[in-house]
């Protein structure tokens, strides 16, 4: 957009020579209009303001979910984790070496088991036997081959002690592990003493052994 100044001559003013210019007054340049700026901040400002909110409103959104997620968890039941739990380990001098037969102590601690296992039906009995190192010798009546038999015979004893006192057999398993899991030295007297033995264990019943 262009604009001239107006000018005007005074009134009554007719000696004009067209080769002599009247001197004018003003400034008969064209002067050019800029166009008004744009509100670039405001405008900017308008875009943070609204990105703020959206971020806020996200925010809380995310807040109340994760409350909502926490109350439902707390309506539903605890869940429990079953474990094994070990009744007894039945050692320290409970068999000689070699030996399976079941002295009457032992017998009594056995029959003790019975009201805690009848009390946890959905569970099963392990019964594992163990032996020390020491080979089965030759002057034995050799009634059992090696250690690994003679460990499950031993745990087989235990289990007809609790069967014959209200356990049911299909609640019984009986493993014997020989020489291959021993809690003490079998360099000593006392270490084998300690490794002779039968342990008594309640497994839930969705859980291997």
């Amino acid at each position: 957009l262009i604009l001239f100044r107006a000018f005007s001559l005074p009134e009554g003013y007719s000696d004009y020579h067209s080769s002599v210019a009247a001197p004018v007054k003003g400034d008969l340049s064209p002067v050019q209009v800029q166009p008004e700026p744009q509100p670039v901040q405001e405008k900017t400002d308008n875009q943070e303001l609204l990105q703020n909110l959206q971020d806020k409103i996200a925010k809380l959104e995310n807040e109340l979910a994760s409350k909502n997620k926490r109350s439902d968890t707390k309506d539903e039941p605890e869940v429990k984790e079953s474990k094994t739990k070990v009744l007894a380990v039945l050692g320290a001098g409970a068999f000689r070496s070699g030996q399976i037969t079941v002295e009457e102590g032992l017998m009594n601690e056995v029959k003790d088991l019975v009201p805690v296992i009848l009390t946890s039906p959905d569970e099963r009995v392990i019964i594992e036997g163990h032996t020390d190192s020491l080979p089965i010798k030759e002057s034995m009546d050799r009634r059992y081959s090696d250690n690994m038999e003679l460990s499950f015979l031993r745990a087989k004893a235990v289990a007809l002690i609790l069967e014959k006192n209200g356990v049911p057999l299909d609640r019984i398993s009986v493993i014997g592990y020989g020489d291959t899991r021993p809690v003490a030295s079998n360099d000593t007297p006392q270490g084998r003493l300690e490794n002779r033995r039968v342990e008594v264990k309640l497994v839930p019943g969705d859980r291997e052994f």
